[in-house]
């Protein structure tokens, strides 16, 4: 077999070799001396064609220096349908070669294919192979391919050595450990070849200290548990020359990534950020690797560091970093710089990310700090930021940073792990702000794209409520009322026991809701009880986690059987019986109103709410008011029955059709407030309108469930409610507070009145 090659300058022929490559590829190889292969390398691209037709890709073409001065030219290409028709390999519109087929093909013969050629030249046709198959389905799992491979590996390494494999990760993947000689220089390609087929390797290896101190390359790699079977062999392809490790058997036992890395803390750094960057990318398409992600950093995180010594001119912690799902980044912490030291802050997630800052515009006052530096005068030492950015690959969990210094040196920061649950981070990102010194400006460009993902994100990860049904449900009950529970279960036995004993509430569908899950078992038994003894069907609704208001009333609208629908808080207590049909008759007594509230009370039976208003404070921020709160019951302007701004969501009364029109409680409040005024002022947005009834009259406890959630007491939480209130409904309120609505009386006319009617009709 001769390949012919017709060169500009009439050189001789030189001889050359078909060879079978798989079934479905050729490999020729032609050799070229003197200036036969300077031309050949200066003659630009080869292309081969078969029969006057250029070869359709794949294909490719490699040229390597041989020992002597000359060139080796080496051609992959899909093998013709004609084993007999001529190969012509063109460069620069001109035949450099032709092969003269004939039927079948030689086996490659690996001393030939790489004898005379150096090391370098060797790794390239190595390379050239391993690269063509990883890039061609076809040829990557050709068994003749593969073991051709396999032979031009083990003719180097015919003994191999073992991989070791160090640790599980998340089910599906295995830590591998090796070692190379110190001379092998830069890695830049790992391939596997198991019997059956080569595939490059699903990650690159992780660099770390030779334990043993004699100068070698010690390396980890995050190998898919099935590439690790005994038999397949790691080929490592280097700066300075090829290296073939074989896998072992796997260990009976094998520790977590989080026990390796726990036992191993003086590497625990570089291999704990090998191992995210890739579980993450593997995580997209992997449950488990995307677990294993959360738990390397939830389990074995970065020890937090700061500078924080009075005796140093400097001093600076993260005390807090919150990652988004939308890429956001939320910062919380201290500066002490009073000699202008810092030049910027680098923050680093652990896929890669990175966000500069160089400017800390909010800051406010640390008294810790101020403590610690015995600073005099005014301490604006404290910041909070928002770095926005694109989503990182998995949910981070913690940050590292540097404080460079304007010198050159920089101050290694690492703050505590993020909180994994969205609703622990949210609450942390509120707690971090003295609610003295939230601003709008710090509301709208720091709080809000920081708690708004967080809270979004703590909302989708909502599961199917549980249902407990306590009694026969009724098909179609003229009033379902609606009653959020959290915490505070004390007032349950009072208001339970008023409506067992007011006979409009007979055929009333009532309807808890749980916003505690961790309380479901007590409130179980507690609701059992209270049925067994009143005999009132009641149904039950435990949500998955707390949710919040919103939430738990649109979860209970969605069970509720009733066209009517009244929010009712856990802390409200009728005054008497036949409280719900005047309330009932006061929605229907005239068209077009929307929702109405009582009278409110408190226990010492002044006013609560007579009516909700709005009304600016000295900085101009919108706040919700009641008419007439702490002044006595029967004062005469809370005893008229008109229209109002908005009612309190501690007893509202509207109908399903209202409610859903208003497109129910807007859930984008934090845990409770502000809620039941946005749903009035869309209501009011659609023409409707809201009514004060204060012959019904009920006592509320106020405030007693939110005065226990934390993540509302112990920070910017309603600040923030009311901020985005006032965000969405400023120009709404201005307008309706333009009105004066205590100086008429708007009660219905006659007409409308429903007379000789029972209060128990009404309900019905």
């Amino acid at each position: 077999m001769t390949v012919i090659a017709v060169l500009p300058n009439s050189v001789s022929i030189a001889p050359a070799q078909r060879l079978v490559l798989g079934r479905s590829f050729l490999l020729v190889s032609w050799t070229m001396d003197g200036p036969m292969g300077r031309s050949a390398e200066q003659a630009g691209p080869i292309t081969p064609s078969v029969n006057g037709e250029a070869v359709r890709p794949p294909f490719t073409t490699l040229s390597v220096d041989t020992g002597w001065g000359g060139r080796r030219m080496l051609s992959i290409l899909p093998a013709p349908r004609d084993p007999r028709a001529p190969i012509h390999f063109i460069a620069n519109n001109r035949v450099i070669a032709e092969l003269r087929t004939e039927t079948g093909g030689a086996d490659i013969d690996t001393a030939g294919l790489l004898g005379s050629l150096d090391g370098a030249a060797r790794l390239r046709v190595l390379r050239f192979l391993f690269d063509f198959a990883c890039s061609t389905p076809l040829l990557r799992r050709d068994a003749v391919f593969v073991a051709l491979c396999r032979r031009l590996v083990l003719d180097y390494a015919a003994e191999p050595p073992a991989l070791t494999i160090r640790a599980i990760a998340g089910g599906d993947m295995l830590l591998c450990a090796g070692a190379l000689s110190g001379r092998f220089g830069a890695i830049s390609g790992l391939v596997i070849l198991s019997p059956g087929a080569v595939v490059r390797a699903p990650f690159d290896v992780c660099i770390g200290a030779d334990p043993t101190g004699k100068g070698r390359i010690a390396f980890d790699l995050l190998v898919d548990r099935g590439l690790c079977a005994p038999g397949n062999l790691l080929v490592v392809l280097g700066a300075n020359g090829v290296a073939c490790r074989r896998f072992p058997d796997e260990p009976a036992a094998l520790p977590t990534l989080t026990d390796r890395l726990n036992a191993r803390p003086g590497t625990a750094a570089t291999l704990r950020h090998y191992l995210l960057v890739c579980l993450a990318k593997r995580g997209r398409s992997d449950a488990s690797a995307a677990a294993a992600v959360g738990e390397l950093q939830a389990l074995a995180p970065l020890p937090r560091r700061q500078v924080a010594d009075a005796k140093r001119p400097i001093g600076a912690s993260l005390d807090l970093a919150i990652p988004a799902p939308d890429g956001g980044l939320f910062l919380a912490g201290w500066l002490h710089d009073p000699h202008r030291l810092a030049a910027e802050l680098v923050v680093r997630t652990p896929f890669g990310g990175e966000r500069r800052v160089e400017r800390f515009a909010k800051r406010f006052p640390r008294e810790d700090v101020a403590t610690l530096y015995g600073s005099t005068g005014i301490d604006r030492s404290g910041f909070v930021l928002h770095l926005p950015g694109p989503p990182e690959p998995a949910e981070a969990l913690q940050v590292t940073a540097e404080l460079r210094l304007a010198s050159g040196g920089a101050l290694r920061l690492v703050p505590p792990p993020r909180p994994h649950a969205h609703a622990d981070a949210r609450a942390a990102v509120l707690g971090s702000l003295p609610p003295r010194f939230a601003t709008p400006d710090l509301l709208e460009h720091v709080m809000f794209p920081a708690v708004a993902p967080l809270h979004a994100a703590h909302l989708a990860t909502r599961g199917e409520p549980e249902l407990v049904v306590y009694g026969e449900r009724k098909a179609k009950p003229p009033v379902s009322v609606i009653i959020p529970l959290y915490r505070t279960l004390e007032f349950l036995r009072f208001q339970i026991s008023s409506f067992a004993t007011d006979s409009a509430m007979a055929d009333v569908e009532l309807v808890f809701v749980l916003d505690s899950p961790e309380q479901r078992d007590e409130v179980v038994h507690l609701l059992h009880g209270f049925h067994g003894l009143y005999g009132l069907p009641m149904v039950l609704l435990v949500q998955s986690a707390n949710y919040g208001y919103s939430a738990a009333n649109n979860a209970g609208v969605a069970v509720a059987r009733g066209n009517r629908l009244l929010f009712l808080n856990s802390d409200v207590v009728p005054d008497r019986a036949g409280w719900l049909p005047q309330l009932v008759a006061a929605l229907e007594e005239c068209p077009g109103v929307g929702a109405v509230g009582p009278k409110l009370l408190f226990d010492d039976d002044s006013l609560q709410h007579a009516g909700l208003y709005f009304d600016r404070d000295l900085q101009g921020a919108w706040y919700n008011h009641h008419y007439f709160k702490g002044l006595p019951r029967d004062f005469a302007p809370a005893c008229r029955p008109r229209s109002v701004p908005g009612v309190t969501g501690a007893c509202l009364l509207t109908t399903r059709s209202v409610f859903a029109a208003a497109n129910g409680f807007c859930e984008d409040y934090v845990i409770g407030d502000f809620e039941d005024s946005d749903l009035c002022l869309r209501m009011r947005g659609q023409g409707l309108d809201i009514r004060y009834a204060p012959s019904v009259e009920l006592y509320h406890l106020e405030r007693r469930s939110i005065g226990r959630h934390q993540g509302y007491t112990r920070g910017v939480a309603s600040e923030y409610n009311r901020w985005l209130h006032g965000r969405r409904w400023a120009d709404r309120m201005a307008e309706l507070m333009a009105r004066d609505w205590c100086a008429h009386d708007e009660a219905p006319p006659p007409a409308r009145k429903r007379a000789g009617k029972t209060a128990a009709q009404v309900t019905r």
